[in-house]
């Protein structure tokens, strides 16, 4: 039989509060190995989305049907079988092992996210310690282990500063390192390059095809289709709370979205870009 691939499937995600439903049937799957966007306008449910994977989202009101299935190294969870339709206390007791152990999160400001009190080094320590208390098993505990794996090329120049002492780049790196420690088999990266200089962007975007490239799957909420095409498999595309239209990143390059949706994110993009896509 063939050997089975790490995967997040999510199938049927609704979120409402009141009669106001603001993601309506929504699916994806992400494979280990990968990098899929998830792109639309501002508002359209993109970071719901992400956020309804790592159970960070409310019930009832809130999510209140959806499907996940998590499958790494031949074991499976099934987080929302067991929480939906309760309370806060069962939703954290079924994501425990999901989140930060199974999927890390890199939010839009990863500086703001790291802990201001502690060094990079102490930051990453406390990520394996988490990962050992949580399994019970050992695991490379020197920082400069995982924020070499992270992209520092001499993370010994990083591990005594401080958050607020890093770059735009360098807190991403660091984010990106803390997921690698707790043994996040799969990364969110919602909109990581929003805000940063051109430079800072093309080191973000690297570090995230080699998690990739490395077995990792990645999922990059967007809104900037240029840096698509020779990054992302595929791209998902929402508007509204719903999934209107899947395509290969190549077909950016032409400008190939069917939707109406698609068309006005494709003329969003040539406004700011100077009429191209790439």
């Amino acid at each position: 039989m063939p050997e089975s691939v790490d995967r997040i499937a999510l199938s049927n995600l609704r979120v409402a509060v009141g009669d106001k439903v603001l993601i309506d049937d929504v699916s994806l799957e992400l494979k280990a190995g990968e990098v899929l966007a998830l792109v639309g306008h501002s508002g359209s449910g993109k970071t719901l989305t992400a956020r309804s994977l790592l159970g960070l989202v409310d019930l009832t009101p809130g999510v209140v049907e959806a499907h996940l299935v998590i499958e790494v190294g031949g074991e499976r969870w099934a987080p929302y079988s067991t929480c939906l339709g309760k309370g806060r206390t069962e939703r954290a007791t079924a994501f425990k092992d999901i989140r930060g152990s199974l999927i890390g999160y890199l939010p839009q400001d990863s500086r703001a996210s790291l802990d201001p009190l502690w060094t990079v080094g102490d930051l990453v320590r406390m990520s394996v310690a988490a990962r050992h208390s949580a399994t019970g098993s050992s695991h490379d505990a020197d920082p400069a282990t995982w924020l070499t794996r992270a992209g520092f090329a001499r993370p010994e120049t990083v591990l005594h500063l401080y958050p607020h002492q890093l770059s735009g780049g360098m807190a991403q790196r660091v984010a990106i390192a803390q997921s690698l420690a707790r043994g996040s088999r799969f990364v969110i990266a919602d909109e990581p390059t929003t805000g940063v200089d051109p430079t800072v962007q093309v080191e973000i975007l690297r570090e995230l095809r080699r998690l990739a490239d490395d077995g990792f799957g990645v999922l990059l909420i967007t809104h900037d289709l240029r840096i698509l095409p020779g990054l992302a498999r595929s791209v998902l595309l929402m508007d509204n709370g719903r999934m209107v239209e899947e395509i290969e990143a190549e077909q950016l390059m032409q400008g190939d979205l069917a939707t109406e949706a698609g068309q006005r994110l494709i003329a969003a993009t040539r406004r700011v870009a100077g009429g191209r896509l790439g």
